[in-house]
């Protein structure tokens, strides 16, 4: 009966992560395109689309990046070919994957099935955890591999778990912080015996997996991308603390000295971020404001986990005694404390991800709890149920429905369509010229038209907006024939292009207000290609003489 039960959790979770998953989000927004066009370029180069030959840290064009989702997304675009769907399509079976890890741990700690089995089905049906599994976001795998090292950790396999804990440096920059934090914490509420003479030649292979990333946070560009986002570089910060001090009714003094420093002010802003990390307006309510990162205006958890897990954490509490209970709070306690180092870090959906785990046990916890304690059990979860059945339904609908189409802007949709479009007439072409001043234009031009990477990294010789300054066009140069940037005007636009040539215009960029060249372009041009909008309205068109 559990195996059936289980099957059925597992295939809850496999249909609300998979289904119309090439179009749901709509799009790839940005970072996705630019997983999948370094995933391509690795199976077919052996190198990212920078031309670095197996690298330990990635290059992309606007910021460095962990690698290890390029490399798990490299074999599903090598098969299946640069698409939505296999851009996607590791990251929703890891997402699958992971609440199977989570069913096993919650399993193996507590010896409880039913526990389990609730732990599972919550975080089948998490928003939170189904809106980033539907997508190419870095943290889902970095989920899967901590569930997968604690599971083999609590299963006393000390020296296999490091390996998935190592390798969550290489997904996310949290994991910075946050794993080896928890791997003290689990030494400390385990103390295994680990007999490190004995097992020494053990340690070798971990190490050196580990080190190319050590050096990458300690001088490479993973410590260089933490300083720009974190609270220690806010220069909000500093300029407030400045105006405090210098208010022309304030004399230097002690006091002003000890109340007014940059140490309080970063420890308020840190504390600040924590508290609202674990925040019931963040958790059950509003969610991420992002609209890309949550459907805002509701939770990153649905509304009725919130008295299962207050229930959950009293129980956890009151036992806190046991070892996996300590290992519980630990994760819930530490895993805000990454992304409160943060700039915006309190309410941060995806900094905040390695939350999800643990909430999802406590919630699973308290449902089992009161279970055991109602008499009525069928009436109550027929109850219950009724109110889980339509909070989650009411979530998927806006997901599905509503944000899907609110949040096109979000997600970069209508460049897939119009560089289809532009695709069949490259061959022919004389210049091709394309607009990079509504969003950088670059990379989902090369991925959407299928761009030979090798050729990529023969073509690509830099992306700096003003390196070419033609004389009625600004931007920059790609390959013989493509040029991205922006003409000046229309009348520039019109001495640009001459027979042969090709134009991607982006509507109040080229095109003046809601002027629709698809169905009345200027007199000069001929409109061979366009898109709109998800309301109708014109967004992109291809034009020629």
């Amino acid at each position: 009966m559990i195996n059936i039960i289980f099957i059925g959790i597992l295939s809850i979770a496999a249909f609300f992560r998979l289904v119309n998953l090439n179009f749901l989000p709509i799009s790839l927004f940005g970072d996705e395109v630019d997983v999948g066009y370094h995933a391509w370029s690795l199976i077919t180069t052996g190198k990212d689309y920078m031309g670095n030959f197996l690298p330990s840290y990635i290059h992309s064009l606007s910021e460095w990046r962990a690698p290890l989702l390029m490399y798990l997304t490299a074999p599903f675009v090598g098969i299946l070919g640069p698409t939505t769907f296999a851009v996607r399509l590791p990251v929703a079976l890891l997402g699958v994957a992971s609440v199977y890890l989570l069913f096993l741990l919650v399993k193996l700690f507590s010896k409880n099935n039913t526990l389990a089995l609730l732990s599972a089905f919550v975080l089948a049906i998490t928003p939170w955890h189904i809106h980033y599994s539907r997508a190419s976001f870095e943290v889902v795998p970095l989920t899967f591999f901590l569930l997968l090292g604690t599971y083999l950790f609590v299963k006393q396999k000390y020296f296999t778990c490091l390996i998935p804990f190592i390798l969550t440096f290489y997904t996310y920059s949290t994991a910075n912080v946050f794993t080896p934090l928890f791997i003290i914490g689990l030494l400390l509420i385990y103390r295994p015996a680990l007999n490190l003479k004995k097992n020494w030649a053990r340690l070798i292979i971990p190490t050196l997996i580990v080190l190319p990333m050590v050096y990458n946070v300690l001088f490479g560009q993973a410590a260089n991308r933490f300083g720009l986002i974190s609270v220690f570089s806010d220069q909000k910060i500093i300029d407030e603390l400045i105006i405090k001090r210098t208010d022309p009714w304030i004399k230097a003094s002690l006091i002003e000295t000890v109340f007014h420093n940059k140490y309080a002010a970063f420890a308020t802003a840190i504390g600040s971020n924590y508290i609202t990390a674990l925040s019931p307006q963040f958790l059950f309510l509003k969610g991420d404001p992002f609209f890309r990162h949550s459907i805002s205006e509701q939770g990153e958890l649905l509304w009725i986990f919130l008295p299962f897990f207050l229930l959950g954490l009293f129980t956890l509490l009151k036992n806190i005694s046991e070892k996996h209970n300590k290992l519980i709070i630990l994760w819930m306690f530490l895993s805000p404390f990454p992304s409160s180092l943060t700039q915006g870090g309190g309410d941060h959906a995806t900094r905040l991800f390695l939350m999800v785990p643990p909430l999802v046990i406590i919630t699973g916890l308290g449902f089992g709890e009161l279970i055991s304690k109602i008499k009525f059990k069928k009436i109550f979860i027929s109850i219950i149920g009724s109110l889980f059945l339509f909070s989650f339904a009411n979530y998927f609908h806006q997901y599905s429905i509503h944000y899907k189409y609110d949040s096109a802007q979000f997600w970069d949709f209508g460049y897939e369509s119009i560089f289809t479009q532009l695709k069949p007439q490259l061959a022919n072409a004389k210049n091709i010229y394309i607009n990079n001043t509504y969003k950088p234009s670059l990379l989902r031009f090369a991925f959407y038209t299928k761009y030979p990477p090798a050729k990529f990294q023969k073509d690509f010789q830099g992306d700096n907006q003003e390196s070419y300054k033609g004389k009625y066009f600004t931007g920059f140069r790609f390959g013989d024939n493509y040029y991205f940037g922006q003409a000046g005007n229309l009348d520039d636009l019109q001495k640009l292009l001459q027979p042969g040539d090709i134009y991607l215009a982006a509507q109040m960029k080229e095109i003046p207000g809601d002027w629709d060249w698809s169905k009345d372009p200027p007199s000069m041009f001929k409109t061979v290609g366009f898109t709109k909008d998800i309301l109708g309205k014109p967004l992109f068109t291809i034009i020629k003489l």
